[in-house]
């Protein structure tokens, strides 16, 4: 057996143990340092700037996290990634509807009439609805997240960040894989991937993934179980050699989720107001709920991305067609506050579908000026029915046959188009510009019926109709000056903007507010960064500082007094140092980590000015990870690896009026796994998630001081056999 327990350099050790803020990716797997490390670690390159490049060539602050890292790492879904990448929270108010924070901005509403501000992208595809790409992460190539605005190259709604995931294409000769799993709380898992050639000039590529697990929240009024959940994704791919320059790759992809009680609530802070602890309280694993509530959703998406070498240059044309239905219903604050005549519920219904085209052509020569220019349309229609209902009040005060539920039919459809180009010139061997811009256009048609009994905690205060048409526009641009050492180390300087359209309050307590438009979102960066290696590249050293100015900011509030949710637009800044290494200790030892530090302040707010001088929501001030990786090599050419990682986040708010009942405190979780391979394709895994068993809250609201929060998930362990063919 090989120990590989030599150090490389004693100096490198030496520098390891005396960083003062370890801060390292999991991005960085791309280097080519030596050839043991090339044998165990994956090399990653990335498209983030739409050319296949080295993650140290890119001048921008992207975070790559690749295949091997992703199943090492046991990432399910876009939330795993977040803990694993600097800069990047998400809030899970329902698992349909995740909401994704780069840098502190995001958004807090699923509303016909608004969008995301973290762009989501899946082959290249933009995926326009919350919850429209979240779904298990199975026969995944690559991550990227792209932190701050990409104002130029990519699509729509990218004010704070964009998260691009790159599925693995079909290959030219057979192999399959099947793992299965079983873990904690009844998990079964079975995931399968056949790839190769299905005829002359054709590959395809099948994956498949179905998981199943019992819940972890007793409902102490019914006995039962919740957080239950059913989940089946498949993929397929076929890869179209149309001729010796032409190349066209069809992808079709579904998924199913039923879930049971997923948005359960604990409930917090209940001794500060009544006076006394309730039962359950800060208990993670019981709540007491009237109705437990459930999710169903299903996605599908087809799409044709066309390749065309043209000798200079390529022409690629990706044209798609996704569509979503869900449904979702909860129990927002169950028996909690009954002696206070006090319930909510919240259901809703939401059909989704959106068409998108986008051309692109750039040079292929080794000219010093490189180019991107291309044309992006995209439309999508969106019907939702959703309701408020506080009937129970009612029932609470002993009044039967009383309704007081709201109700609003509301529908969306959304026309944008976009030119972009993008040029980067070399101007010696050392130093470069690029210069980018785009200009959006977007129309919104909404429309929307409000009806049914006012309701008591006031979310509709009177019926009506409303229909409304506004369009927005703008011009966001891009400029970077890098400088790259004879080393191969780089320092670059950004400026550049991001921009997502107005829109409208699809739940309006009254016709004023919902045919009342908000205004379009910008964003202002202003980066300095860098990319550096040590110790002849076993050490990457990354990190960026930026200041971001964020005007007309889009936030959805509900008034304590009143109930009704409002669209407010505020100004805010975002200062932050973003910091990631990883370092090859041993031939055999990795050490990662992360950091970032982000201090963010509304500047303005237009219809609350108590807001002004607080923290933007979902926005901690401190995060980061730190972890190692250690591969055995032995004879025979079996390997054993084993990965563990900390990853921390600060406190953080879940509402832009920084209440401590709408808070999670800081916390961090421990993960670890242990993987046997066999030279025959044999795998047998060991995992663990959140070791420590913490407590932490992923998602909390406050209604009469009085905290409603959705725990996250508690220890978990499991094994995997997988087999290779």
């Amino acid at each position: 057996m090989k120990t590989l327990s030599q150090f490389k350099l004693s100096a490198l050790a030496l520098t390891i143990s005396t960083l003062t803020i370890p801060s390292v990716t999991l991005a960085q797997d791309n280097q080519n340092e030596t050839d043991a490390q090339d044998e165990q670690y994956e090399t990653i390159t990335v498209t983030s700037n739409r050319r296949t490049k080295s993650l140290n060539e890119v001048p921008m602050a992207v975070t790559a996290l690749g295949s091997m890292t992703i199943e090492r790492a046991n990432v399910l879904d876009i939330e795993d990634v977040a803990g694993m990448t600097p800069g990047f929270s998400i809030s899970t108010y329902n698992p349909v509807t995740p909401q994704p924070y780069i840098r502190g901005v995001g958004t807090n509403s699923s509303s016909v009439g608004d969008d995301a501000s973290v762009g989501v992208f899946i082959d290249d595809v933009y995926a326009g609805r919350a919850g429209g790409f979240r779904s298990d992460m199975f026969d995944i190539q690559r991550v990227e997240v792209l932190r701050g605005p990409q104002g130029s190259l990519y699509g729509r709604n990218v004010a704070g960040g964009a998260i691009s995931v790159i599925t693995k294409d079909p290959t030219e000769f057979f192999e399959a894989k099947v793992k299965g799993t079983l873990g904690s709380y009844n998990l079964m898992e079975l995931q399968g991937m056949v790839s190769g050639p299905v005829a002359d000039d054709i590959n395809g590529r099948f994956a498949g993934s179905i998981r199943q697990r019992d819940g972890w929240v007793d409902n102490v009024y019914t006995g039962n179980e919740l957080r239950d959940q059913d989940n089946k994704s498949f993929r397929g791919k076929l890869d179209f050699d149309l001729s010796q320059s032409a190349d066209l790759i069809l992808i079709a992809d579904y998924a199913k989720d039923t879930l049971e009680g997923p948005g359960a609530r604990s409930v917090t802070h209940y001794d500060e107001v009544f006076g006394s602890k309730y039962p359950t309280q800060d208990e993670i694993d019981q709540v007491d709920l009237y109705k437990e509530g459930s999710t169903d959703r299903e996605i599908f998406g087809l799409s044709a991305n066309l390749t065309v070498d043209l000798d200079e240059h390529l022409f690629t044309s990706i044209t798609a067609y996704r569509e979503q239905d869900y449904y979702f219903f909860d129990d927002l604050t169950g028996r909690y506050l009954r002696d206070a005549g006090l319930s909510l519920m919240n259901d809703a219904s939401e059909t989704s579908k959106q068409i998108t085209q986008e051309f692109r052509l750039q040079n292929l020569t080794n000219d010093p000026f490189e180019w991107t220019a291309g044309v992006y349309l995209f439309n999508e229609e969106i019907e939702r029915l959703e309701a408020w209902d506080s009937t129970k009040m009612y029932e609470l005060q002993g009044v039967d046959n009383m309704s007081s539920r709201g109700v609003w039919d509301a529908a969306n459809e959304t026309d944008s188009y976009a030119v972009f180009g993008e040029g980067n010139y070399r101007l010696n061997d050392n130093w470069g510009i690029t210069l980018g811009g785009r200009y959006t256009y977007d129309k919104k048609d909404f429309a929307v019926v409000a009806s049914g009994a006012p309701d008591l905690l006031g979310f509709l205060q009177e019926n009506y109709q409303v229909a409304k048409e506004k369009s927005w526009n703008s011009f966001t641009p891009k400029l970077t000056v890098n400088y790259f050492s004879e080393q191969g180390d780089m320092v670059y300087l950004t400026l550049s903007e991001g921009y997502k359209a107005g829109g409208y309050n699809g739940i309006a307590a009254t016709e004023q507010a919902a045919g009342v438009p908000f205004d379009q979102e910008k964003a202002r960066n202003y980066e300095l960064g860098f990319k550096a290696r040590f110790f002849d590249k076993a050490l990457s050293l990354n990190g960026a500082a930026y200041f971001l100015d964020y005007t007309d900011l889009q936030n959805f509030t509900t008034d304590i007094e009143t109930g009704e949710v409002r669209t407010a637009t505020g100004d805010a800044e975002v200062k932050g140092i973003e910091l990631d290494a990883n370092a090859f200790i041993t031939d055999g030892l990795r050490m990662f980590a992360t950091y970032a530090y982000t201090d963010s302040e509304f500047t303005s707010f237009e219809s609350d000015a108590s807001v002004v001088g607080n923290r933007l929501a979902r926005t901690p001030e401190h995060s980061g990870s730190i972890g190692f990786n250690y591969q055995w090599l032995f004879d025979g050419g079996y390997t054993m690896d084993w990965r563990t990682d900390v990853t921390y986040q600060d406190d953080m708010f879940f509402s832009v009026a920084n209440e401590e009942t709408a808070k999670t405190d800081s916390y961090a979780l421990v993960n670890s796994n242990l993987t046997w391979e066999t030279m025959d394709g044999w795998e047998f895994s060991v995992y663990g998630k959140n070791l420590t068993d913490k407590e932490y809250i992923v998602h909390s609201f406050s209604l009469t001081g009085v905290g409603f929060a959705i725990q996250g998930e508690p220890r978990t362990f499991g094994i995997s056999v997988a087999k290779s063919f």
